[in-house]
């Protein structure tokens, strides 16, 4: 079985570049010859068409992943990049929250979606990456379930620092209840200008 890295891009905040981060470190070890699987689960599908890949075609989802409709496997795509595949999104994902709201275990759908994948030999990558919404969502709190490890962009900016210490108590809380092993990686200092 392959130890697989899946890492999060996480910051509830928009616009604080954690679809840029999720594209240029793919790409970047899938340069170094490292076989990585990006995840976009953000509504708008931007890790997607970053990638080069239309998120309005007919090809499954993550979406369809997680309502049961597609096993994980049958969803990952090739992009233009060696190494580099992706499981896209689109505006479906966006219902899934009101679709789930009868489940008891909805908060590891993703985990348990992939789980099975993951440990099997049909998995080859070294890293995944997910690239997670702009809030605390259940979409983002599926990404801290069944994440290894997080990277948290942050704005060099003042209002951006407010936002992390909500961030880090909904990771204290997943940690504790959820998901015991996550860790934080790190924060990525992001538009930085002196």
């Amino acid at each position: 079985m392959k130890d697989t890295q899946i890492i999060s891009v996480i910051n509830q905040k928009g616009g604080v570049g954690k679809t840029t981060t999720v594209i240029n470190l793919a790409t970047a070890l899938s340069l170094h010859k490292k076989t990585v699987l990006v995840i976009d689960l953000d509504p708008q599908g931007n890790a997607t068409t970053g990638l080069g890949i239309s998120n309005n075609n007919n090809t499954s989802t993550i979406y369809d992943v997680l309502i049961g409709k597609s096993p994980f496997e049958d969803t990952i795509q090739d992009t233009r990049i060696n190494n580099l595949k992706l499981v896209s999104s689109n505006v479906d994902l966006s219902g899934l929250e009101v679709e789930t709201a009868s489940e008891n275990r909805r908060a590891f759908l993703l985990k348990d979606k992939i789980e099975n994948f993951i440990s099997s030999s049909k998995n080859d990558f070294d890293y995944i990456f997910i690239d997670c919404p702009p809030s605390l969502s259940l979409l983002t709190v599926m990404s801290l379930v069944v994440a290894k490890s997080l990277i948290v962009p942050l704005q060099a900016e003042f209002f951006a620092l407010e936002g992390l210490s909500q961030l880090m108590k909904t990771i204290d809380r997943i940690k504790i209840k959820l998901n015991p092993q996550l860790e934080i990686r790190g924060v990525l200092l992001t538009m930085f200008d002196k």
